[in-house]
């Protein structure tokens, strides 16, 4: 029987025995897997969240907040509730104001908190990428001069510059672009998915549950910030979600409905590869409970149209319609399995279970921000109910199918809390919702004359929500609004707020970030540049740089003569300690040869980020105000480019090295002689 007392298809004694295994490990792994070592010599150079504050802090959250609902409970007894008519408002009336409330949150996250920009290079990338799907084009033209222009996560293949990742959440990204709005895609989904959690709850467990679970959802910290950004695991999630929705929420789904999940589950997969497979287990697990095999082959049908389109376009950029974008940058190095990474480290069992525990280890952070482990109340009810639903099979799939597959990812994936797991998120929010639930319930039939159990449960509850929201939130969003101050900054805005419509902007990157783009343009392999540049003395690499260039070879030789340095390296060359570049490596030598001095002195007169700028180029680079790398003594062919526009420089006083970036002109609008070089 489901909660909201329809019958529900009741699995054999297996089934439910396995629900209640896999729910009893799922407890197990979140109360464990936190408190595992990670072992210096596992190598990840992601070591995670600074664990034992957080478990301190937690320590005493949880004291606070038990004796508080214990009180709560024992002054319940004495008082007498008033009795009166419940006031009734519609549930999709209260998950619409929730809807809302989490994208106008998510707005002032994307506007108050970032200003606006992207704050991670896959963002970027894709927001440049969906700039030229916007102008019409699968690709943007490649840039002249190349290393003026290129981006991090970008390729140039064949006559066409375009970003590694697969096109879903670029196209979506895109349609913002043409209305204007790129900035009001995620926070929209965002609030879509609380209306779409809302029905999924409700069909698997009534509206209740599926209540509890949108408010979860909308009240999520984590939810809050990813919807505020541009990044690509939002629009994957919702997709998903939708897929799911389309087929958990009706009581007796058909055709269309499976259609319609198999066209929105091809489209999750169309902007994360691997969340769409991992969608793909919740419906598995629902096929398995409801004995409904040939719905499979609709969800296939529906998701036909889209998996044709992506292959077009990966056949028409990459030559392969099985080939995406990040498999022609790095090639096998960037697959599933133990392996060595696209950055040439060992990617094996000990990083991927450490990455598991840091994974996790954020979960219970960042997913909700309150004064307990955000995971605790799932855990809990994962380890002591013993009831269990055949829906709860479906939940569990949905919570570990990600992290099972990204298990076996190189990447750890960090980025305003665990990226990688946030497809998980709609199935924690409804187990959590269970949980809450569960809880409950409980606690009524066990409420005693000395404590009702009830009311301290619901005094619990409402004070890790209200403490979290007042007395941790705002400190994280804090830490956000004046991090990487960098990236919130808007020249093209002071440019045409000075009347300036049409500019070249030329901006100074650090010397570290100049070579691995040159060697970039010259057709190196980004992950074999990558593996010099963590290895190689940067003077020598400056110069391996300058003699490939003198001698003007194909991108082919260019790499063989890469992988030969490269696989000379005994020992990596050691980081200049307070080198205004912290990746810096330079080994001991008496004197530094004057054409590495002159860099390092360039670096030393500050620098800024080309990229937080670069993607707001128009796809053409030829009107409007145009961002470019600066590159010093060979800007000629840059300058030449835009004869007659005025040209700006974009970088930090240099008396002040280390301050914001500011704009100073160079050249006036239709003068010709080129800006003194620095």
């Amino acid at each position: 029987m489901r909660a909201d007392g329809r019958n529900e298809p009741n699995g054999d004694f297996e089934l439910i025995r396995f629900t209640r295994l896999l729910w009893f490990g799922v407890g197990v792994a979140l109360v464990l897997l936190p408190a595992l070592p990670i072992p210096a010599w596992v190598g990840a150079e992601d070591r995670g969240p600074v664990w034992a504050p957080n478990v301190a802090a937690w320590a005493i959250g949880l004291f606070v907040v038990v004796t508080g609902g214990l009180l709560a409970g024992r002054m319940a007894t004495r008082l007498e509730l008033p009795k009166g008519a419940r006031l009734r408002i519609p549930p999709l009336a209260i998950v619409g104001a929730l809807a809302l409330t989490l994208t106008a949150a998510a707005l002032y996250v994307m506007w108050g908190v970032f200003a606006g920009n992207p704050h991670l290079v896959d963002e970027i990338a894709q927001l440049f990428h969906a700039r030229a799907l916007a102008a019409g084009r699968l690709a943007a033209p490649v840039p002249e001069p190349a290393e003026a222009f290129l981006l991090m996560n970008t390729l140039v293949a064949g006559d066409g510059w375009m970003s590694q990742y697969p096109p879903g959440q670029t196209v979506l990204l895109a349609v913002g672009l043409l209305l204007r709005a790129e900035w009001l895609v995620n926070p929209l989904l965002g609030g879509i998915g609380t209306i779409l959690i809302y029905l999924m709850g409700r069909g698997l467990y009534g509206p209740k549950t599926g209540m509890v679970a949108a408010f979860l959802w909308a009240a999520s910290a984590w939810v809050m910030f990813m919807s505020g950004t541009y990044i690509s695991h939002v629009g994957a999630t919702i997709l998903a979600l939708a897929s799911w929705t389309a087929v958990f929420a009706p009581k007796h789904p058909g055709r269309w409905h499976f259609l319609a999940a198999g066209l929105a589950l091809a489209a999750a997969g169309a902007t994360r590869p691997l969340d769409g497979v991992a969608a793909l287990a919740p419906l598995i697990g629902w096929m398995v409970v409801r004995k409904r095999w040939r719905s499979l082959g609709w969800i296939a049908l529906g998701g036909a149209p889209i998996s044709l389109l992506v292959g077009y376009m990966n056949w028409q950029l990459f030559g392969n319609p099985f080939t995406f974008g990040f498999t022609a940058l790095y090639g096998d190095a960037v697959g599933l399995g133990f392996h060595t990474d696209p950055w040439g480290e060992p990617f094996n069992l000990s990083v991927a279970l450490s990455n598991l525990v840091v994974g996790v280890r954020r979960l219970h952070i960042y997913l909700y921000e309150w004064p307990i482990p955000a995971l605790l109340p799932l855990a809990v009810w994962a380890l002591l109910d013993r009831h269990r639903r055949p829906s709860d099979l479906i939940v569990a799939l949905g919570v570990i199918a990600a992290p099972f597959l990204y298990f076996f990812y190189w990447h750890s994936g960090f980025f305003l809390g665990p990226r990688f797991f946030f497809a998980s998120v709609p199935f924690l929010v409804l187990g959590t919702a269970r949980a809450w639930r569960w809880g409950m319930s409980n606690s009524r039939r066990r409420s005693t004359a000395f404590v009702r159990l009830d009311a301290a449960t619901a005094f619990a509850a409402f004070a890790v929500l209200v403490w979290g929201w007042i007395g941790i939130l705002p400190a994280r969003i804090d830490i956000y609004r004046t991090g990487l101050s960098s990236f919130k900054l808007h020249p093209e805005r002071e440019l045409r707020a000075a009347g300036v419509d049409r500019a070249l902007v030329i901006i100074p990157e650090s010397w570290g970030s100049r070579m691995v783009t040159a060697l970039w343009a010259m057709g190196a392999p980004i992950g074999l540049v990558e593996q010099a540049y963590r290895g190689v003395d940067h003077c020598d690499l400056d110069g391996f740089v300058r003699d490939m260039r003198r001698a003007e070879l194909t991108g082919e030789q260019v790499t063989e003569q890469l992988r030969l340095m490269v696989a000379g390296i005994t020992a990596a060359a050691p980081r200049v300690a307070g080198a205004p570049d912290p990746t810096l490596r330079l080994r001991p030598r008496e004197r530094l040869p004057d054409r590495c001095r002159i860099e390092l002195d360039r670096d030393l007169r500050g620098f800024a980020l080309y990229s937080t700028v670069g993607w707001r180029n128009e796809i053409g680079l030829s009107s409007g105000i145009v961002f470019a790398r600066d590159l010093y003594e060979r800007n000629g062919a840059l300058l030449d480019r835009y004869p007659g526009w005025a040209v700006w420089r974009y970088a930090p006083p240099e008396d002040r090295p280390n301050a914001s970036p500011v704009l100073t002109q160079l050249r006036e609008e239709g003068a010709f002689p080129a800006p003194a070089q620095r």
